[in-house]
């Protein structure tokens, strides 16, 4: 008979965030485990069901109810402070006790209540725990995003019955509890991943995917200064940005944050499906972001990296996270040593001028990478299940 596992946490599936990407596809281990899977998340849609309705998404069958997602202070204050959603989907909608639930970077003060309502219920509780926020904005909110986030990742993450962590730095912060470390996965074998013809266009095509929220933490504007300096000393190229409009990134980097004569190689896209975003990586040569060294960056780990990789574009980038365990030099990307002007543009001049032929083959090597397949990690995955205590 199948146990049955509860995913609760702000991600909106089955693809629309990053963050549902990665419990879709550690969904699958539960999956293969013998666990029924049931998801709480949160939906901007005006119509919500009651119930937990039945699912299947590239194969992988699945059961979900949503939280409507908080529109004021009132219901932010709700949201990160109160579990009766949760305790009323888990006792009247789902009408069954899971075995375990696992909480998505949950908000603490709510993270405290559902300890305490697990442990009277007898409930396994897991974290699955993928960034350390550093707090950004008005001095309130900094306090309160701070107290948030130092008792949760201090304190409260290590009275669970096991963690789940996205990086070798949390696995080592985390390296005297029962923990098992997952990379942002894939499954490899679906057919979004299966390999396209390489484009033949004589430019070169780069690539970065994120909103502009994002475009901050990946030095978007330090790669458009870079690639504006070196423009006439490397081969002709053309920078896609999708997830942001002109206007959006101007709002977030000033006015005078573009280069006047960007429009010859810079191209804007607004958010895009999935799907598109896919095929757009797809056919690029390169993906490149870069990010600084910081606890929130070295906490974390770049889906845009596994997934540029399983599209079978090679990615430039730098040593943020555990990144140097997956990249191989030369053959799925390269590694710039700094993100200091000077040291950019030395580096992205002799990339940007390797052959045509080279970044085929990248691109080959890339796409045959399997080392974030999701069934790579299914042995230490349920080595960490059969511990939970």
């Amino acid at each position: 008979m199948n146990k049955n596992v509860l995913y609760v946490g702000g991600f909106k599936l089955p693809d629309k965030n990053a963050a549902a990407q990665r419990v879709m596809a550690n969904g699958l281990l539960f999956m293969k485990s013998g666990y029924n899977v049931y998801y709480i998340d949160i939906n901007t849609d005006k119509v919500i069901s009651d119930d937990f309705l039945e699912n299947e998404f590239e194969g992988f069958k699945y059961f979900v109810k949503s939280q409507p997602y908080p529109k004021n202070k009132k219901e932010w204050f709700s949201y990160i402070t109160d579990i009766s959603f949760v305790k009323k989907s888990i006792e009247f909608d789902l009408n069954l006790k899971p075995d375990i639930i696992i909480v998505y970077n949950y908000p603490a003060i709510s993270l405290l209540r559902l300890i305490s309502y697990c442990k009277n219920k007898k409930i396994k509780l897991i974290a699955d725990v993928t960034e350390w926020y550093l707090p950004q904005g008005n001095l309130l909110f900094k306090i309160v995003k701070g107290f948030d986030s130092y008792l949760r990742m201090r304190f409260l993450h290590k009275k669970l019955n096991g963690i789940i962590v996205i990086s070798k730095f949390l696995q080592n912060y985390y390296k005297d509890r029962n923990i098992v470390f997952l990379p942002p996965l894939i499954n490899k074998k679906s057919k979004k991943w299966e390999k396209s013809e390489v484009s033949d266009t004589e430019k070169l095509n780069l690539i970065y995917v994120g909103d502009v929220s994002h475009g901050n933490k990946d030095k978007l504007d330090i790669i458009i200064n870079s690639l504006n300096r070196i423009k006439n000393h490397v081969q002709d190229f053309k920078f896609t940005i999708v997830g942001a409009t002109k206007s959006q990134y101007i709002e977030v980097f000033g006015d005078k944050s573009l280069p006047s004569i960007t429009d010859d190689y810079l191209v804007f896209l607004e958010r895009q499906p999935h799907e598109k975003v896919i095929e757009k990586i797809k056919n690029a040569d390169y993906t490149i972001f870069l990010r600084s060294n910081n606890l929130s960056n070295r906490a974390g780990f770049p889906t845009k990296f596994v997934e540029s990789l399983a599209c079978g574009t090679p990615v430039i980038t730098n040593a943020s996270s555990n990144i140097s365990d997956f990249l191989v030099e030369s053959e799925t990307g390269f590694l710039l040593s700094s993100i200091k002007n000077n040291e950019i543009d030395a580096s992205l001049k002799i990339i940007l001028n390797i052959s045509k032929t080279h970044i085929v083959k990248m691109k080959d090597k890339s796409h045959e990478f399997n080392r974030f397949h999701y069934e790579e990690y299914f042995q230490d995955f349920k080595f960490f299940i059969n511990n939970i205590n």
